[in-house]
């Protein structure tokens, strides 16, 4: 099934590449369009359709059509080549990173609108030119498959990503509670285990089947390897009620779950989702802290509802203490931060395009996108996590490796360690360089502001001057203008009409020439045109100009009369009349 995925990927960018325009990507993250401009493309049917069926037939799609699946699959089929067997971590209030991208990506920004009682009409676009535009360049794209991939499926499990960062298996993981298929059992059952052994998503499928008589767990994603896995063909897949209402079998208490705890870990997920979504909103430029807190705090409180009441009944054992809890999600808040957008590379771009200017084609120095920052804070954070322990444990160990024993680091300990220096160095350096960035768009942005102050007051002085006719200190003024923005239309227009007034008339056509160089269509630039041919003796030069000006403007009074002025001095009064009645006509 995920092969022909792939082929129907690649057989999609083919069909672009050929004609030039095809359906949109089918991706879900492309549904971020329909949130953000009112754009349903085909990735938002896609999604939603995907949905739908998730809601009859549980997550099956994960399992079977997601590609980052396939290659997390891949990369622990490697690592148990290698002798690895990787062991899911479990890291609390990381768990729910998910569902707050899920919220953040495809229900953000139209909560937002609703909030601010903004409206935004939808429209289909279903087609597109630019195929790419909403994917990351080659370097990203490498890095992310490989963080996503074997990264952190060797620190965090087989399906790391899927449990500490995927936006889209969040909203699929919610629907398949309501899903009346799932996987159940048949009184063959021996309690084996070799189910749970096959499965790669930490589902405790033998006991989830012997309290619930079904897999109800809302990360299994109906691969159906343990169906496969099973000695006595005691599991299938067949309908019965939805894992929402799912009855214990036994009258034995349910095991805990990181969403029922105490209220010391409750207070902990609401202050993490909080941070969580004020992290995300900040670095879109959609959300401002200090007028907006309670937005956050809105969406946060909506999200951990929606968290509790999907709980599930079964859940997994482990999970670190409530002191580690907090440190995990202070680690992942903070690498998140600085991470998103972070251009690592941007300056070894540069440097490398100024020598071989085809590299600037692998866009080496472009930002780091949501899905990698989200994979790179967990790995961040874990790592945080196992140095404390480093720091306070005598026995530490990462998945085959023992880091501490009896008290004393062993050789990978100190590897590992050196390693997490490195990284939080460089992590760090992304905080400082965002600072640093962030500090010179101020900067920048205030410097702006005064000169856009002293530009106005600048022209306004200018104005003034000419209202009393005194064209010396208006040509002042609007020469310091344009000292203060070279670029402005405004000061370069009034400025070449105050060089006419004074008879300039080699300072008044370079002035306009600027003008219309870089505002091609200016009026007033045109027009003025047209009276410096005149003062020329250029009449054929001034009527082009002026027949400008009324191609762009048909009522335009000056240039009609100045035209009916040229018709008179031709003898040709029925053309002054034509210009004239055209000017009353469409003025």
């Amino acid at each position: 099934m995920l092969g022909a995925v792939h082929a129907a990927i690649l057989a999609h960018v083919a069909h672009w590449l050929w004609s030039g325009s095809t359906l949109s990507p089918l991706e879900p993250s492309e549904a971020t369009d329909l949130a953000e401009h009112g754009r349903i493309n085909a990735g938002a049917v896609f999604f939603a359709l995907a949905i739908g069926v998730t809601a009859l037939f549980g997550r099956w799609f994960c399992g079977w059509a997601c590609h980052l699946v396939a290659l997390q699959d891949g990369a622990r089929w490697l690592l148990l080549r290698a002798g690895v067997r990787p062991r899911a971590i479990q890291l609390g209030v990381l768990g729910l990173v998910p569902l707050v991208a899920c919220v953040y990506m495809f229900l953000g920004p139209w909560l937002y609108r609703l909030w601010q009682n903004q409206s935004i009409p939808t429209h289909l676009a279903l087609y597109t030119e630019e195929f790419w535009v909403t994917f990351p360049g080659a370097t990203m794209a490498v890095v992310t498959f490989l963080v996503t991939g074997a990264g952190m499926v060797y620190f965090l499990g087989s399906k790391g990503f899927c449990t500490y960062a995927c936006p889209y298996g969040a909203i699929f993981g919610v629907v398949d509670q309501l899903a009346p298929q799932r996987i159940r059992v048949t009184d063959a059952c021996q309690q084996c285990g070799k189910c749970t052994v096959a499965c790669s998503s930490n589902v405790r499928v033998h006991q989830e089947v012997r309290d619930f008589g079904a897999v109800i767990d809302p990360g299994c994603m109906k691969c159906l390897d343990c169906v496969s896995a099973c000695p006595n063909d005691a599991l299938y897949v067949g309908f019965g009620a939805p894992a929402l209402w799912t009855a214990r079998r036994s009258a034995a208490p349910a095991k805990s779950s990181p969403f029922a705890a105490d209220a010391a870990r409750w207070l902990l997920s609401a202050l993490f989702v909080f941070g969580l979504f004020t992290v995300l909103f900040s670095h879109k430029q959609l959300f401002s802290f200090a007028e907006h807190g309670g937005f956050a705090a809105a969406i946060a409180a909506g999200s951990l509802a929606v968290a509790w009441f999907f709980r599930g009944k079964s859940t997994r054992s482990g999970g670190p203490a409530l002191a580690e809890e907090a440190l995990v999600g202070g680690s992942y808040l903070v690498a998140l931060h600085v991470l998103r957008g972070y251009r690592p590379l941007a300056g070894f771009e540069a440097w490398l395009a100024e020598r071989a200017p085809w590299t600037s084609a692998l866009e080496l120095g472009e930002g780091i996108p949501l899905l990698l920052a989200l994979g790179l804070a967990g790995l961040v954070a874990y790592g945080v996590l196992l140095l404390a322990r480093l720091a306070l444990r005598s026995e530490v160990s990462l998945q085959a490796h023992v880091l501490r024993a009896s008290g004393r680091l062993t050789r990978s300990g100190y590897v590992f360690s050196a390693s997490m220096v490195l990284v939080l160095a460089v992590t760090a350096h992304a905080g400082y360089a965002r600072q640093a960035s962030r500090a010179a768009a101020e900067q920048a942005s205030l410097e702006r502001a005064r000169t856009q102050a002293a530009l106005a007051a600048a022209l306004e002085r200018g104005q003034a001057a000419l209202v009393q006719g005194d064209l010396t200190n208006a040509r002042t003024a609007f020469e310091e203008a344009l000292a203060l923005d070279p670029n402005s239309p405004a000061a370069r227009r009034r400025l070449a009409g105050v060089y006419f007034g004074l008879g300039l008339t080699a300072e008044s056509e370079a002035a306009v020439e600027a003008l219309l160089a870089a505002v091609p269509d200016d009026l007033d630039g045109l027009f003025l045109r047209g009276l410096l041919a005149i003062r020329r003796g250029d009449e054929a030069g001034a009527e082009r100009a002026w027949r400008a000006v009324v191609e762009l403007d048909p009522g335009h009074p000056a240039a009609r009369e100045a035209l009916a002025a040229l018709c008179e001095q031709r003898g040709d009064a029925a053309g002054a009349a034509q210009e004239r009645s055209r000017a009353r006509r469409d003025g």
